[in-house]
């Protein structure tokens, strides 16, 4: 069985067979042959009633107005953020009411979310400008109500364990991840530099390396520190030694 087709096992194992069999064929995006960021944002205008959203982070504009839009409409958002991620919570200020984030934990790695309980949109591209545009990524869009809505039931238990952000105001964006000054101190027994580089490419560096003395972590920057190199590569960090 392919790596694709496992996937989609995985995810149709969550509905009637009846339903999947009358499912339409997924719909299967990769980036950067596509721009994946035109998909998302067609997807969340097309809603008319509900938007279930939980992202590992969420940083890229025009998703965001797509999102702001929606609920000028009337449509219900709901948005769960991962709280180790810098989401652009200063553009999200206008619907502020409708994100929380996920207790600590593991990390809330999902890039999913829901529009009508009719349509699923999955897969591993983050909501980010080089997540949907840049990066070697997929994006799936499922039309089928049964998985729709087995993904709205994961969401819920999500939802209800999450953490109000709470209402706008100066430090909104603090309210999340507290910004940092520049060459931030490593918390204990995270020695693991995650940096950014001038290209936007997160390296991360280990203790002893050539270029560890050097790299210098401002986490107001998106930079960050590491407790373990599993860690920094599910953050989408990939190993300096090359460089």
């Amino acid at each position: 069985m392919s790596f694709r087709q496992s996937l989609l096992a995985g995810v149709f194992a969550f509905a009637p067979l009846s339903s999947v069999r009358a499912a339409e064929p997924p719909e299967i995006h990769y980036a950067p042959v596509e721009n994946l960021e035109r998909v998302d944002v067609a997807l969340l205008r097309a809603a008319r009633s509900t938007i279930d959203l939980a992202a590992y982070v969420l940083t890229d504009w025009p998703v965001i107005d797509a999102l702001i839009d929606a609920h000028r409409r009337g449509v219900t958002v709901r948005i769960v953020l991962d709280p180790s991620e810098r989401s652009d919570l200063d553009r999200l200020r206008e619907i502020s009411g409708d994100v929380r984030v996920s207790p600590p934990g593991p990390f809330m790695h999902l890039k999913s979310y829901s529009i009508d309980g009719a349509t699923l949109r999955s897969g591993s591209a983050n909501l980010t400008a080089s997540g949907l545009k840049q990066q070697d990524n997929d994006l799936i869009v499922l039309r089928d109500r049964a998985v729709a809505q087995a993904f709205e039931g994961r969401f819920s238990q999500i939802w209800s364990a999450a953490k109000s952000i709470g209402a706008p105001g100066p430090s909104f964006a603090s309210k999340v991840v507290a910004p940092a000054s520049t060459n931030s101190p490593a918390p204990a027994s995270c020695a693991i530099k995650g940096n950014i580089s001038r290209k936007g490419e997160r390296i991360f560096h280990k203790p002893g390396e050539p270029f560890y003395d050097r790299v210098k972590i401002d986490q107001s920057a998106g930079e960050r520190w590491f407790c373990s190199e599993q860690e920094a590569v599910a953050a989408g960090w990939r190993h300096g030694r090359a460089d």
